[in-house]
């Protein structure tokens, strides 16, 4: 049976509450995921829970949105553009704190999306988070890359055409900025994978056709996945 996550809730260290979905305490480490534009969806829940079973973690899915989920793009465009980035970057921080509190020793972070791109800034900003974890999406404005200490891993696909954010010149940019850092990292592009690649389901199938993208290819989405782990076990040990 897949790990179940459940509604939690803690605070910011400004005291804003933050509602999030968490797998039970015992693992000896921990793992923020953050979610994509659609929100906190049955597949972003089922992919935490796949995570913990996979790479022995609890983790932690922060509710950026506070209950709002698009299930057609131009709704997840409007609450992205509704997004207070600077609060969500909080809320990761206090998601690894919460992990944390939970007994866990290390805390990683991994985002898709929108949620990349703050795995990147929250591993760059916060001593709570050991390592980062993105998958298509970058935002330079988060925090400068080039100081980044941390271990990173990076999962993009060749056919993104998200210019600025994860297209071929986003990706380029950002690992040339992680190259000057000189932290560990590893820069996986998927070839003929579009954004989004990650949503094995149904319901992100029927998206990824009805966007123009590629189709997913459960191979890729394996592939990632079993790399995760690797990295995981490695920088969580």
């Amino acid at each position: 049976m897949a790990t179940s996550v459940e509604m939690v809730k803690f605070a910011r260290a400004d005291g804003t509450e933050v509602p999030a979905y968490s797998s039970a305490k015992g693992p000896k480490n921990g793992l923020v995921v953050i979610q994509e534009w659609w929100g906190i969806n049955d597949q972003i829940k089922a992919t935490a829970g796949n995570m913990a079973d996979k790479c022995g973690v609890q983790v932690c899915v922060p509710d950026l949105y506070r209950s709002k989920v698009a299930y057609e793009a131009a709704e997840a465009n409007h609450l992205l553009s509704e997004l207070d980035w600077p609060g969500a970057m909080q809320d990761a921080k206090a998601s690894a704190a919460y992990l944390k509190s939970q007994g866990c020793e290390k805390v990683a972070i991994v985002g898709f999306c929108m949620g990349g791109a703050l795995a990147l800034g929250a591993g760059c900003s916060f001593d709570e988070i050991s390592a980062s974890i993105c998958f298509y999406g970058f935002n330079a404005g988060l925090a400068d890359m080039a100081t980044m200490t941390k271990p990173t891993q990076c999962h993009f696909g060749t056919m993104d055409d998200i210019k600025g954010f994860s297209a071929t010149d986003a990706q380029d940019k950002l690992e040339g900025l992680l190259t000057t850092a000189g932290c560990p990292v590893e820069f996986y592009r998927y070839q003929g994978a579009g954004h989004g690649f990650m949503n094995g389901t149904d319901w992100g199938k029927e998206m990824q056709l009805k966007l123009g993208r590629p189709a997913n290819d459960q191979a890729v989405i394996d592939l990632a996945m079993d790399r995760v782990n690797v990295f995981l076990q490695k920088h969580l040990a």
